[in-house]
């Protein structure tokens, strides 16, 4: 996520938080209460009038966040504070004190603790956040600048005055990552990483061209004078070739990057700076619907990029009115027959009846940074459900999806356990399904978060378990009860030796382990006898039903035998 804007409008990207006009308006209520919590956090020293004003402008936080010129204040107050020796840790620890002091103030210790507090709560924690994410995003741009690669504000200002004096102007938005490979590199070997991609894009421009640092491993590429399409391209194509290649990190490891890179020319694309930026990353943005490693923008993009920003807006009215649905799948004990618990599956439609693909939803929700929104929401919705299924006399297990973003957030533990209180309704009455890559991120983290879900007496399910990296390490170290078998081992074992031999290895590691499988995809009733002569103790699939909403679901319970 990025945190920060070089628009007129502020320099905190707030929107990115999901923080709109609304959400700050309603949290100026919590003004007093964070005054008091700055000042208990820090105390002023009259001493020190540098560290007295940093509170004075940190205390106006709730009330101006969205104020530029205060947000202008805030951010030289902190650069201060950081020049005088205080470590981001030291400055991050007080406002973390600060939220902690609020949370007790808002929320208190009672077991019932209203709605409207809890979002308020939220809202103030996200604001936080933004401002203090903003200042590290900026402070590391101003460390690459030290270290002579400039930043996206240095490259716009460029742009502009280039593109005054009229003269004609090219610009490559290059995405340089590999997520996974990243998350396994130490502190050192990332810092690394910049002067190397810097040096190696370099390598193959012209000794003019520019090459600037972007947002969240993007690189923008100047090429001044260039008015075709000719030297852009020949570029991109000799990058290509330069990434294909691993990158060699001083400690020996390499790493892979996948590269992807848009292009524009100014005036043609975009007659400013912003625009011509904001033409380059389309023309990136659109290669994931292509699949090529290089694209120019064209009008067309404006209209797509539209109907994106469209769908988002009403996906986010959504999340806010909770309109997104989730259907219940059946998940049955392959023995008798019994159906112990549902799977909730995403589902939404739009208001002109369309349904929108799950993936394109969660794509949606990880690109706006919505995500803890809407795990905030399908909480929600599955003790709201749970109940109305314990009031129908129905009271099934739940298993619910939750990603690596979710399993690194400490605080969520806390609250589930809160709404479990307030709802009444026990822990093991839900099941935590997540995939590989979600344990992937910040390993000691996540199981600090697995082991408090699992004292909570929730259920931890390893999902879609055989088609990622199936260390065994995650099944002995981690306090997972069920590991699923993905679907694409279910479909293929019938004509496949490979695939069946796979099926009955997971079955029976499982066993070992003290685990129990769960087959995916179950369809017909010959893979029903095959997972039954394998062992295998529970299912899910069409060969029971299909998902649907909760009202259906209960009827479907009802109707069966006892």
């Amino acid at each position: 996520m990025t945190t920060t804007s070089a628009k007129s409008t502020g320099y905190l990207d707030l929107f990115a938080f999901g923080l709109d006009t609304d959400a700050l308006r309603s949290i100026s209520v919590l003004d007093d209460i964070w005054r008091d919590a700055v000042h208990q956090a820090l105390p002023e020293r009259d001493d020190d009038p540098v560290l007295k004003e940093f509170i004075e402008v940190s205390s106006g936080l709730v009330l101006f966040l969205a104020d530029p010129d205060w947000q202008k204040y805030w951010l030289a107050s902190w650069h201060k504070q950081a020049s005088r020796g205080f470590r981001l840790t030291e400055l991050m620890t007080f406002f973390y004190r600060a939220v902690e002091i609020c949370e007790h103030r808002i929320l208190g210790a009672d077991r019932l603790v209203a709605r409207l507090n809890v979002d308020l709560f939220s809202l103030l924690r996200r604001s936080v956040l933004a401002a203090v994410s903003a200042t590290v995003e900026l402070d590391e741009e101003a460390r690459l600048a030290e270290s002579g690669i400039p930043g996206e504000l240095a490259a716009l200002q460029y742009l502009h005055q280039a593109l005054k004096q009229g003269q004609p102007v090219s610009l490559l938005s290059v995405s340089l990552i590999n997520r996974n490979a990243f998350a396994h590199l130490s502190a050192g070997e990332l810092q690394t990483l910049p002067a190397l991609f810097a040096e190696r894009l370099a390598h193959r421009l012209r000794p003019q061209d520019l090459v600037f640092s972007g947002r969240e491993g993007e690189w923008l590429l100047v090429f001044p004078g260039v008015s075709s399409m000719v030297q852009p391209s020949l570029a991109g194509a000799h990058i290509q070739q330069s990434f294909a290649e691993p990158i060699r990190l001083i400690s020996g490891r390499s790493v892979t990057l996948d590269v992807a890179m848009g292009a524009a020319m100014g005036p043609e694309h975009g007659a400013d700076a912003d625009t011509l930026v904001q033409a380059a990353r389309l023309a990136r943005w659109d290669l994931a619907r292509t699949r090529q490693g290089f694209g120019w923008y064209h009008r067309d993009l404006h209209c797509d990029w539209q109907q994106h920003d469209a769908l988002a807006a009403e996906l986010k009215l959504a999340l806010h009115q909770e309109s997104l649905q989730f259907y219940l799948q059946p998940q049955v004990d392959i023995n008798s027959g019994v159906c112990f618990g549902a799977e909730m599956l995403l589902r939404w439609q739009r208001a002109n009846g369309e349904w929108v693909a799950p993936p394109l939803i969660l794509e949606l929700l990880e690109e706006n940074g919505w995500r803890q929104m809407f795990t905030d929401s399908l909480i929600r919705h599955a003790l709201r459900s749970s109940a109305e299924l314990a009031a129908a006399g129905v009271p099934v297990r739940l298993s619910l999806n939750l990603t690596a973003a979710d399993m690194v957030d400490t605080d969520l533990p806390d609250m589930i356990a809160q709404r479990l209180e307030t709802w009444q309704i026990p822990g093991d009455r839900f099941m935590i399904e997540l995939t590989e890559s979600a344990m992937m991120a910040d390993q000691i983290r996540c199981l600090s978060v697995m082991e408090r879900l699992s004292d909570l007496g929730i259920g931890l399910a390893l999902d879609d378990f055989g088609t990622g990296y199936s260390s065994l390490s995650y099944l002995v170290n981690l306090p997972f009860r069920e590991i699923k078998i993905d679907r694409s081992f279910i479909t293929a074992m019938a004509r496949s030796p490979d695939s069946l031999r796979v099926v009955r290895t997971i079955i029976d590691l499982t066993h070992d382990l003290d685990m129990v499988p769960l087959a995916e995809g179950v369809e017909d009733p010959a893979q029903l006898e095959q997972l039954r002569s394998l062992g295998c103790d529970q299912v899910q699939g069409y060969l029971y039903a299909r998902p649907m909403p909760l009202a259906e679901f209960i009827q479907w319970m009802q109707a069966r035998p006892a």
